[in-house]
């Protein structure tokens, strides 16, 4: 089975009709999803932007004991297994990663999510389940194995905000997670998700992907909208508003497709415009044609 967006490997299994099993209830697998092209935001040169990914995705086995777990990826590199949640170690951009199994965190109940920002350079602490890289996280202990459905929202603006939100208490129910200022993630960074079981298992599926261009707002006078944006341009005045200040998700502006920002709207338009003249000009015809007509008689 091909994807145009996607590539897979490993022990992934493709479920068309159900999810992408990156790994089975079995002992020492890995498996990977990873985008072909980049996600890149539109205008970044010109205009502080960004982009919002939402995952559903589930967590499940039938045992008491499980592992290890899985991580979502926006890197330079791609589809390079390795030790970090059956990913490549010392990677650059970002990795958040959804750690089901504790091996030596004193004080950090588990399932544990965080992030980590790579350099290229540093390795991932194995043995104390990421403390040294954690740059923000939460525990999530009904992550893993719940009948409702889980998702991770994933916002970012450039070189401003970074939050994750969860979904996994009750259906439509957003949990903060963390929120970071200041941090940078490439430009060009592909979206990948990995997972791996050791001598403890679990089945991680990914379900359903979405990514979107947002729009930065002034978060100082919210705006209803939906639970999910999407990557785009926000205007240079509005993102100096958001120094200094919390943002809220649900008060990005989304822009649905991968295209530029502000094409969609002028090209809408110059239609409307274009066809009020064809009409107004098919109506003059017309009143001309029926005068002369009437002018004979």
């Amino acid at each position: 089975m091909q994807s145009r967006w996607f590539d897979f490997g490993g022990d992934t299994i493709i479920k068309s009709d159900q999810h992408i099993r990156l790994t089975s209830e079995r002992a020492s697998q890995q498996g990977w999803l990873w985008s072909r092209v980049p996600l890149t935001a539109t205008n970044w040169e010109t205009h502080p932007s960004g982009w919002q990914i939402e995952v559903e995705f589930k967590i499940h086995g039938h045992g008491h004991l499980y592992g290890d777990g899985m991580a979502m990826w926006l890197t330079k590199q791609r589809a390079t297994p390795g030790p970090v949640f059956g990913s490549t170690d010392k990677f650059e951009g970002l990795g958040i990663f959804f750690d089901t199994y504790k091996n030596n965190r004193p004080g950090v109940h588990f399932p544990y999510v965080m992030a980590m920002l790579g350099d290229g350079k540093t390795e991932y602490d194995q043995n104390n389940d990421g403390k040294a890289n954690d740059l923000g996280g939460c525990s999530a202990q009904n992550i893993r194995g719940v009948e409702h459905p889980t998702k991770a929202r994933l916002t970012y603006f450039q070189d401003s905000h970074l939050r994750l939100d969860l979904q996994y208490k009750e259906p439509a129910e957003w949990t903060k997670c963390f929120e970071l200022q200041k941090i940078s993630i490439p430009t060009v960074a592909y979206l990948g998700f990995s997972a791996h079981t050791g001598e403890l298992s679990d089945n991680h599926d990914i379900i359903r992907v979405e990514t979107k261009n947002i729009y930065n707002v002034n978060p100082s006078s919210p705006k209803p909208g939906g639970d999910r944006a999407s990557d785009a341009a926000g205007a240079k005045k509005e993102s100096k508003n958001m120094k200094g200040k919390p943002f809220d998700p649900n008060q990005a502006q989304s822009h649905e497709g991968g295209g530029g920002g502000g094409g969609g709207g002028w090209s809408g338009f110059f239609f409307k415009v274009l066809l009020f003249v064809v009409v107004a000009g098919g109506a003059y015809v017309g009143f001309t044609i029926w005068r002369s007509r009437g002018s004979r008689f």
